[in-house]
């Protein structure tokens, strides 16, 4: 059995190279969707769809309007970018911005023993560099006793602890989670933000705050001055529909490499008893 326990392997391996190759993939597709890279010949078609400076100048109006209806507080002025902060060169129509600029944490703790029937959601069922929440659980089924932050649909929720996990998911109905990370309104388009925090760019932002040994976190301070490279709205919906289907290629791919380590396994599984038998 010998040589073919070592042809078993072999395949073993070239299957672990594919799906590490596909992971490699999904964050090149990320990396060249916040360059600007992706949409480069959808920009030549599309001049006329306005800039992210004038983005931004529209959310900070949205901003100072809810800040008079007290429907939020006002934030804390944040430095500009420097030259030197900035990691890749972006279009011209993009602008670099810090997240506090177009995103607000928002907090909102609340007694989980009245919302027993909703779900919740801590750090534990969201899939590292995915953004896949795993499973449903609802506050009961969790038997949590602490203060959770109440978010609403469409708002990301984001685990502040160990961070460099990247486990962002965008909610899709109001529930419950966990005191360990925080509910996020978005100004910009939800999804593209979303496509930046799992990004390795948003990773390299997150491991310059990791200092923590045991436990990592990352502070709200240090979230609100990351660099998020903004593209014009009509841009940011481009690149998400392009990654979609660039992902779901992606997926399908990972399919068969799993069905191929699956029937691996299996031979393995095999091959092993009938050694072991005889």
């Amino acid at each position: 059995f010998e040589n073919v326990e070592d042809d078993i392997a072999d395949v073993t391996q070239e299957v672990l190279k594919q799906q590490s190759l596909l992971k490699q993939l999904k964050q090149t597709i990320l990396q060249e969707a916040i360059e600007g890279k992706l949409t480069e010949k959808w920009r030549v078609k599309n001049p006329d769809i306005g800039t992210a400076k004038e983005l931004l100048e529209q959310i900070k109006t949205e901003k100072e309007q809810l800040v008079k209806e007290k429907k939020i507080k006002p934030s804390k002025p944040l430095l500009p970018i420097n030259e030197d902060e900035i990691s890749f060169d972006i279009p011209q129509s993009w602008e670099w911005c810090r997240f506090g600029e177009i995103a607000i944490i928002e907090s909102n703790l609340v007694n989980p023993k009245d919302y027993l029937e909703y779900y919740q959601i801590g750090p534990d069922l969201i899939e590292k560099n995915t953004g896949k929440l795993l499973e449903n659980r609802t506050v009961n089924e969790s038997g949590i006793f602490s203060s959770n932050h109440y978010f609403f649909k469409n708002q990301l929720i984001y685990s502040k602890v160990r961070p460099k996990l990247n486990k962002v998911i965008i909610a899709n109905y109001d529930g419950l989670c966990s005191a360990d990370m925080y509910p996020i309104h978005a100004f910009i388009y939800n999804k593209y933000l979303q496509i930046v925090m799992l990004s390795e760019h948003f990773y390299w932002e997150v491991d310059k705050f990791d200092n923590r040994v045991k436990m990592p976190k990352i502070n709200q301070n240090q979230l609100n001055i990351t660099k998020i490279p903004t593209p014009p709205m009509e841009e940011q919906k481009e690149i998400v529909a392009t990654i979609e289907k660039l992902f779901a290629i992606c997926d399908e791919l990972e399919v068969e490499i799993n069905q191929n380590k699956t029937t691996v396994d299996n031979l393995m599984a095999t091959v092993l008893k009938e050694a072991f038998e005889n």
